[in-house]
């Protein structure tokens, strides 16, 4: 698939939008715009935050997990959406575990307040001519 993706794009005129149908997840993301994709969309992000599971630096967090039941510490502290700047994880994770829509809400809001903060780094790593290194720092490959 990605080499499909980074064959195709080169064909195109730089200053064409090159789309990518069906990719959600983060390392999915930096891998397309690696190889020249401009415009993605996934249903994924709010499909795991529907499940439970969201997304984090770390990887993802299964909200599930009894680990979390008594935790007070934020999904990702560095992130401005409401779930983490409201709510700690254990009350996340009663939200889920009792289907309360809310909880189901704030991980969505999350999942994609995440990965517009991933993809606007990866804008700013490629201006910067260090988009490697970015994508090493979020992967490690």
């Amino acid at each position: 698939m990605l080499e499909t993706t980074a064959a195709t794009a080169a064909l195109l005129p730089e200053e064409r939008v090159r789309y990518f149908m069906g990719i959600g997840d983060p390392q999915g993301v930096l891998d397309v715009i690696e190889r020249g994709v401009d415009l993605f969309d996934c249903v994924l992000p709010t499909r795991t935050a529907r499940m439970g599971t969201a997304f984090t630096p770390q990887g993802r967090l299964n909200l599930r997990n009894s680990q979390h039941t008594l935790s007070d510490e934020p999904l990702d502290p560095e992130c401005p959406c409401t779930a983490c700047r409201t709510f700690s994880r254990g009350v996340l994770r009663h939200l889920v575990t009792q289907k309360e829509m809310l909880g189901l809400q704030l991980l969505s809001e999350h999942n994609l307040t995440f990965l517009s903060r991933l993809v606007a780094g990866a804008r700013e790593a490629i201006q910067m001519n260090s988009f490697a290194a970015f994508r090493k720092q979020w992967i490690g490959a």
